[in-house]
């Protein structure tokens, strides 16, 4: 778990960096920035998805009582995916980045097939803890959210309307804080 732990470490580091490259463009340094509330939104969906993929991890530790090379693997990958959802959604060059929502729609099409694979990887992953049992077990609610992801790519890749973008953005952020926070069982050692 070291290896995700860092990957998915690396990617909450790129993050940060951009929410702090963000606070300093407002700060007056540089040329004015146009925020987006679809390109915020996700990127506090993914901050929170990192951190609580990190967390359940510990969970899959306790549960899959025989490690395979091929589980190690899924793993990794997993945590790789995340990574690039946060390469994806971070500006490298912020010297030509005047708008965010320009920017996250010229990555649109890089960005949801991306989350459609972690969200797949997601279900997997679960499977991984305890087959359907655990699905059923963790609800309703949280299988939903993963294959809410299949519409939200297609319209993602779709539209070009930034408003759809940051609606779906928001209710699936609201939607996970929720999960994370009163829905999903609690981690016992």
């Amino acid at each position: 778990m070291v290896l995700t732990s860092i990957i998915i470490g690396l990617g909450i580091t790129y993050i940060l960096i951009g929410v702090g490259s963000i606070i300093e463009r407002l700060s007056g340094h540089g040329t004015r920035l146009h925020l987006s509330w679809a390109h915020g939104a996700w990127v506090a969906f993914l901050f929170v998805w990192m951190v609580s993929f990190w967390w359940w991890e510990f969970r899959l530790l306790l549960l899959l009582k025989t490690w395979t090379l091929g589980h190690y693997f899924f793993i990794v990958s997993y945590a790789v995916l995340l990574f690039l959802l946060a390469v994806i959604l971070i500006p490298s060059d912020w010297g030509t980045t005047e708008s965010l929502d320009e920017y996250f729609l010229s990555k649109r099409r890089w960005f949801y097939p991306v989350y459609l694979m972690a969200a797949m990887a997601d279900v997997i992953d679960s499977l991984l803890k305890g087959g359907w049992p655990y699905l059923r077990g963790v609800g309703f609610m949280n299988l939903a959210f993963s294959v809410a992801a299949i519409p939200v790519c297609i319209v993602g890749v779709r539209s070009r309307s930034i408003r759809v973008h940051s609606f779906m953005a928001v209710v699936l952020f609201l939607w996970l804080v929720v999960l994370c926070f009163e829905v999903s069982p609690k981690l016992t050692f």
